[in-house]
């Protein structure tokens, strides 16, 4: 059987996450069988019954009272995503993280053990309020970490500022510089992966061309690089993925911002804002376990 591609939308609370997901489910559920995952911290998903009001054909997964992302709930969570693909088999599953999520920690759980075998990671969209994005107060380092993991940034709710996007912008770029940045209202914005991904895995023809055994792979490390010992990392490995990204904090005190399609490695330096080094992989020319050997022999 082929992967299923596996698509996160993160953000946080109030920034439209759940009218994009009825926007998508609303333009791709009479094409393709679509599995959604809700995760909130809520008791009640209140997000979940404002999905079922729009009468399409989907199968919802929900997850409440807690992230399930933390230690505790991990194993629930694999065997509930397992059992729900089993008895549904989607074509397509997109999660909404909670607000607060880490959406490196979702790559990483849907990359290893079991659940590799069945998805893998195709995008990761972050969706922010232009509003309110300058007031999350004590949560600023949780969103800013989901900013920083995003293939596309959407900028929502465009109307209700009549300036200050640009600062947005700026703000956005200086924790990703390499996100493609949309702007909308109401997250009127098509769902399609675009050139920032694997551009052979557009939902036109998720049909007509078969899919490879792609695997998603992620590293996740305290350790500091040179940048020469990154350099030479990524030059083995760029030519053998679709996709690697991510951020690598470097022995220099600076963190490397890092995108690489095939043959091409770009690396730009910026901050250190203190986070651990995070690289996320598309492939299917290697494993995990070869990819994670070759990381930990770097000096």
């Amino acid at each position: 059987m082929p992967k299923i591609p596996f698509h996160i939308i993160s953000g946080f609370l109030g920034s439209g996450k759940t009218t994009f997901l009825k926007r998508i489910i609303h333009r791709y559920s009479s094409e393709f069988k679509i599995g959604i995952i809700q995760n909130e911290f809520a008791p009640a998903n209140i997000d979940g019954a404002e999905l079922k009001k729009s009468n399409k054909d989907f199968h919802l997964l929900e997850i409440n009272n807690g992230s399930v992302f933390c230690v505790c709930l991990l194993g629930d969570f694999i065997r509930s995503l397992e059992k729900f693909i089993d008895e549904y088999k989607p074509e397509i599953l997109i999660i909404e993280a909670s607000g607060l999520a880490d959406t490196t920690s979702i790559a990483e759980v849907i990359s290893a053990g079991s659940l590799a075998e069945k998805i893998y990671l195709a995008s990761n969209w972050c969706v922010v309020d232009a509003q309110n994005f300058t007031k999350v107060g004590l949560m600023k380092q949780r969103v800013f970490h989901q900013l920083r993991m995003a293939d596309i940034v959407v900028i929502n709710k465009t109307d209700l500022i009549e300036t200050g996007i640009d600062s947005v912008r700026a703000e956005i770029k200086k924790s990703n510089p390499f996100a493609e940045i949309r702007e909308t209202t109401f997250c009127n914005i098509d769902f399609e992966l675009g050139n920032s991904a694997v551009n052979k895995f557009y939902f036109g023809e998720l049909k007509s061309l078969p899919r490879p055994s792609v695997n998603s792979m992620v590293i996740k490390s305290g350790r500091k690089l040179s940048r020469i010992s990154l350099e030479l990392f990524l030059n083995e490995w760029a030519p053998k993925a679709y996709r690697i990204k991510g951020f690598v904090n470097l022995k220099e005190g600076k963190t490397a911002a890092i995108q690489c399609t095939f043959n091409s490695v770009e690396i730009i330096e910026i901050a250190n804002d203190f986070h651990p080094t995070e690289l996320i992989a598309i492939s299917d020319q290697f494993t995990l376990r070869e990819w994670n050997k070759a990381f930990k022999e770097l000096n």
